[in-house]
């Protein structure tokens, strides 16, 4: 005689937890690998807008660790190197670094759309610290492609 068991009409149902954990994992990692490979912003994650030019010419000092880069934004806020500073402090970081032997060029990024007043007063605040070269960072037009005929 065969064993009478008795199993109730009843759904079976569970959650495996070893899928999800994997899931989360490899998510986890994909975020980590896309935070690491974003630029830093330079300022609360606002950069400004360059102008455009169509022949650039490239200025490689700028990219250096102790250039004396200036960044004016649209909203009149200013940056020195990576330091929010006011108007007012710019004269005295300029000379500050300066003393410490900084190269005497200063590199401005201004935002295309910033006061065009509020820049040459900025430039004027930096000539008058007796830095002479200034050179203003662009980015470079996209070039027309050329009409095949």
């Amino acid at each position: 005689m065969k064993p009478n068991r008795h199993r109730p009409n009843q759904l079976i149902s569970g959650i495996d937890g070893i899928p999800f954990i994997h899931v989360a994992i490899v998510f986890s990692f994909v975020v980590l690998v896309i935070f690491l490979t974003l630029p830093i912003p330079v300022h609360g994650g606002i950069t400004p807008i360059l102008p455009r030019v169509s022949h650039p010419i490239s200025m490689a000092h700028a990219n250096r660790e102790d250039a004396m880069i200036v960044t004016i934004f649209r909203d009149d806020k200013v940056l020195y190197r990576s330091d929010l500073v006011r108007p007012n402090e710019l004269l005295a970081k300029i000379r500050e670094s300066l003393n410490q032997g900084a190269e005497r060029e200063v590199y401005i990024r201004a935002d295309a759309r910033a006061r065009h007043g509020w820049v040459a007063k900025v430039v004027d605040d930096v000539r008058s610290a007796g830095v002479e070269k200034i050179g203003f960072l662009v980015e470079q037009r996209p070039s027309p492609k050329a009409n095949p005929q």
